[in-house]
């Protein structure tokens, strides 16, 4: 009951008052009374029924309601009543409690019009009932607190666990994109590294300028690498809340990184280039990785070279088209896989469809990016 410090204040003021009583008792010289020490035993009986929020509390507050009219020593009898009326309607469920208030007013009324009792006894008895109301009202307001206060600590602990998971599924998220950033921007330019490292080693004693230009190819797509893991650092080191946004994809940049797959060997045959530039700004990014990794693909598992078709846009979306010829086979350089579900990923969080698998043509790589519907000359304002 200590931690309870309403229940700890009430059965307090019960104790006071039940002292108060004896006090009063030996100091009228009336010690000898056993009635005086009934009704102190049973507010002694009493205190402790409340203290387990006993019914029996409630009839023993109402005998004492009633014996309080009929004689009010010992001092504070009312006290000892209202206390352990308050103690029950602290720990009970409304309706107990106010049938508790009824059951007790209800006793003090007959007590005190009862024709046998001195016409005297009425006197005290709406304080007595105003007591009961006040003691029950306090209880159930205390306890009307107390579910409020629960309900709101366990709301915001809801909302603290809800908060923790959004930061975690961030995190999570943003892990995600920072893995998919990394594969797509190192995959190509380690396999551009990669060709030119053997054509530098076939040609080493015989041809040095083939030599000199295979290195120097090594070193653009080295730095390419630093350049764009620069970039993906100083967006992870960025203290703002948005990071500071990349170079738009244009034209040049696609063609580069064509050129790029056509120094490495891989044919590359297009069409529609140019509807690239009605995609969203980022979509287009998503469409410039997507080409990154569909064509890395084609150059490690297909046969030399590639198709990539770009649609116009129809019902607001660009449909984008990478096929390579291709033979299964188990090799020792098979891949994670890692790269479709990156592609995968990349499109479907822009809203888009993505495909990819093998085909009577070879192995195809679609996806439907939304658009930019392009302003005719029509719709441009005057």
């Amino acid at each position: 009951m200590r931690s309870d410090r309403w229940a700890f204040g009430g059965m307090i003021a019960v104790v006071v008052s039940l002292i108060a009583g004896a006090t009063s008792v030996i100091v009228r010289d009336q010690a000898g009374s056993a009635t005086l020490w009934i009704i102190l035993g049973m507010g002694a009986v009493g205190a402790g029924l409340a203290a387990r929020a006993s019914s029996l509390a409630v009839v023993v507050a109402a005998l004492l309601a009633g014996s309080e009219l009929r004689d009010p020593a010992p001092w504070a009898t009312w006290a000892v009543a209202g206390g352990l009326l308050f103690l029950f309607a602290l720990r009970r469920p409304r309706f107990d409690a106010v049938a508790a208030g009824l059951v007790v007013s209800g006793t003090t009324l007959v007590a005190a019009y009862l024709p046998w009792l001195s016409s005297d006894s009425g006197g005290g008895v709406f304080g007595l009932v105003a007591l009961v109301a006040a003691m029950v009202g306090v209880g159930q307001w205390v306890q009307a607190q107390r579910r409020y206060v629960v309900a709101e600590v366990g709301r915001r602990r809801q909302e603290a666990e809800r908060r923790r998971e959004e930061v975690a599924r961030h995190v999570a998220e943003e892990r995600l994109r920072i893995a998919r950033e990394l594969h797509d921007s190192v995959a190509h330019h380690l396999a551009v590294v990669s060709v030119h490292t053997n054509v530098a080693r076939a040609n080493l004693a015989r041809s040095p300028h083939v030599v000199q230009r295979a290195l120097d190819d090594v070193q653009a797509a080295t730095q390419s690498v630093m350049e764009e893991l620069g970039v993906l650092l100083s967006v992870l080191r960025a203290t703002g809340p948005d990071p500071a946004p990349s170079a738009p994809v244009d034209t040049a940049v696609i063609d580069d990184l064509l050129q790029s797959f056509t120094g490495i060997g891989l044919t590359v045959e297009t069409e529609g280039l140019d509807h690239l530039l009605a995609l969203a700004p980022l979509a287009r990014t998503a469409a410039q990785r997507l080409l990154q990794e569909a064509l890395t693909n084609a150059h490690r598992y297909g046969e030399g070279d590639a198709t990539v078709l770009v649609e116009a846009p129809v019902n607001g979306y660009v449909t984008l088209s990478v096929r390579n010829a291709w033979v299964p086979r188990e090799t020792a350089s098979a891949g994670s896989g890692l790269g479709l579900v990156g592609m995968e990923e990349r499109v479907h969080l822009l809203g888009g469809t993505f495909h990819a698998g093998p085909d009577p043509d070879g192995f195809l790589v679609t996806a439907q990016l939304p658009a930019i519907a392009p302003r005719t000359s029509k719709e441009t304002p005057a």
